[in-house]
């Protein structure tokens, strides 16, 4: 019965499809609805095909339907990531909106996504060790700006009520940051299907924004960027240290004042030294006398045992991201100590690409533009100091 059901079914479809070609609509007309009936007639084949095959091996037609494989939907399916690579070599985005049902931007696949994220806030970098928090739009928000007053009390002394805590509020602005990379038509579509050449135009890109919202973060105010940055974090004079003209003045004195001047409670966890590989390396230079540096491995070892991954016992992060022509009348540090629990990334979105394949057609090239939004606030300004300079290098 089931199969005569469906045999009747295929029967009416090929009247339908003779009155269609009969009929006077037009060519597209005509088109979308064979369209409609062909997807119906190729869904009843395969249910005859499933039919024959329930038969061949005795089993009832009403037994239970076979598991159905796990699949993933959308940007988590590899079906998104391998029409997303077709996307961008061909121009055409039917079959990646029909998978995704995005009606906006092309969404970067997940697993594009975490590689992107995995390497822009790579453990090793800065990035990396400050915290990110999500936000869903610009707003206020109060924060821990100071710890709580602490008193002792006589019995039935009355306290002294305050707010230290979260008496400050910031507005986060996030703003766009993106990457604008330039493709070839053949590079394109040997990315598609071959997973080293996807990674190497992700890895590009990711570099690229990396060193970019790394520069935004050090020193703020850059292109278009938040004003506020990490250079002007230490805002007292208790929290600065004066490191003479330049870098070659520097002295072991100067990096035992900077970690001191952070009180003692924000010494622990994430507290680090930040800075670039030319003060690196003055202080790398520093000597006891014209040949013994001090900074080495052991008391004979001087330079040639390796180099220690600390600066006065607290681990560094080289960026290349500091302000060098930056002096003490700016109100900019060139070398950082602070702990980075107490400054924030604030993220708005998930990574989106946008896709223009006709700006430079005519040299066989497609533009892509991966973007995010972004805003960063040093929450707690005490948790930080840092060492001035009085000239430019």
């Amino acid at each position: 019965m089931q199969a005569a059901a469906i045999s009747g079914e295929l029967n009416a479809l090929n009247h339908v499809e003779r009155k269609v070609a009969e009929s006077g609509w037009s060519a597209g007309e005509r088109e979308e609805r064979l369209d409609r009936i062909d997807i119906r007639m190729r869904e009843l084949n395969s249910m005859i095909l499933d039919l024959a095959a329930a038969k061949v091996a005795g089993q009832s037609v009403r037994s239970a339907p076979p598991p159905v494989a796990e699949t993933r939907t959308g940007l988590e399916s590899p079906e998104y990531r391998a029409a997303f690579w077709k996307y961008l070599a061909t121009r055409n985005d039917s079959e990646v909106r029909a998978i995704s049902n995005s009606t906006t931007n092309i969404g970067v696949p997940a697993d594009m996504y975490r590689t992107i994220i995995e390497r822009l806030y790579a453990p090793t970098t800065l990035l990396g060790r400050i915290p990110r928090v999500s936000v869903d739009g610009d707003k206020k928000i109060a924060i821990g700006n100071a710890l709580p007053t602490v008193e002792f009390l006589d019995e039935a002394d009355p306290s002294t009520p305050s707010d230290p805590t979260f008496s400050a509020q910031i507005t986060v602005d996030c703003k766009t940051i993106r990457a604008h990379t330039r493709a070839s038509v053949e590079s394109l579509r040997d990315a598609v299907g071959n997973p080293s050449m996807q990674g190497f135009i992700t890895k590009m890109q990711t570099i690229a924004m990396q060193i970019h919202l790394e520069k935004a973060i050090v020193q703020g105010g850059v292109t278009k960027a938040w004003t506020n940055g990490l250079m002007i974090a230490p805002n007292t004079s208790s929290q600065k240290v004066a490191g003479g003209a330049k870098y070659i003045n520097i002295t072991g004195d100067n990096l035992i004042d900077l970690v001191h001047a952070v009180k003692p409670q924000y010494r622990t966890g994430n507290f680090l030294i930040v800075l670039d590989d030319d003060a690196l390396k003055s202080i790398r230079k520093i000597k006891v006398n014209t040949t013994d540096y001090v900074w080495k491995v052991s008391e004979t070892g001087g330079i040639k045992d390796g180099i220690p991954g600390t600066i006065y016992g607290i681990p560094y992060i080289v960026t290349q991201q500091i302000d060098q022509t930056a002096i003490n009348t700016g109100n900019k540090s060139r070398i950082l100590c602070g702990n980075f629990d107490y400054c924030t990334l604030f993220e708005r979105q998930g990574m989106e690409m946008f896709v223009d394949p006709f700006s430079s057609s005519a040299n066989l090239q497609v533009n892509m533009y991966t973007f995010g939004r972004y805003d960063f606030h040093v929450t707690v300004p005490e948790a930080f100091a840092g060492i001035t300079f009085t000239a430019a290098e």
